[in-house]
């Protein structure tokens, strides 16, 4: 009776799983066939896509043309009532600019290009009168 009584419970935990598994299954069959998911997930990465492409633009961009960008954001904005709106992204854009300039800009150089090698055309200006060894030991 003890071995039935095992192997019974064994089949009901078997059930069990089998039926836990089909409704893991059904749930993200569910969750793949949601709408309402999947357009924040697409609006997630629009958002992702759009902000490292301003991030780089910031990065790229002259200051006389982010300020430029800026008083048109600010011109722009009080012709559609959005104020705020306006002053935020013209002090975010601002912010950024000082705080990621030219470190992240020479790093992201060095990302791309990182067997880039320079040289440098160096000219020892030499007065008439002497030679380049008399020069070399001034020195």
């Amino acid at each position: 009776m003890n071995f039935e009584t095992n192997q019974a419970s064994t089949e009901q935990a078997n059930t069990a799983q089998a039926n836990t598994a089909q409704t893991n299954t059904e749930k993200n069959q569910q969750v793949k066939d949601n709408p309402v998911l999947n357009f924040i997930l697409n609006v997630t990465d629009a958002g992702k896509y759009i902000w490292q492409h301003y991030m780089e633009w910031i990065i790229d961009v002259s200051w006389a043309k982010l300020l430029l960008a800026c008083l048109l954001t600010l011109i722009i904005g009080g012709i559609l009532s959005l104020h705020s709106l306006a002053n935020w992204l013209v002090l975010g854009s601002l912010l950024l600019k000082c705080f990621i300039g030219k470190e992240d800009q020479n790093r992201t150089a060095s990302m791309s290009s990182p067997t880039t090698t320079t040289t440098v055309d160096s000219k020892v200006s030499v007065p008439e009168n002497t030679s380049v060894d008399e020069s070399r030991r001034e020195n």
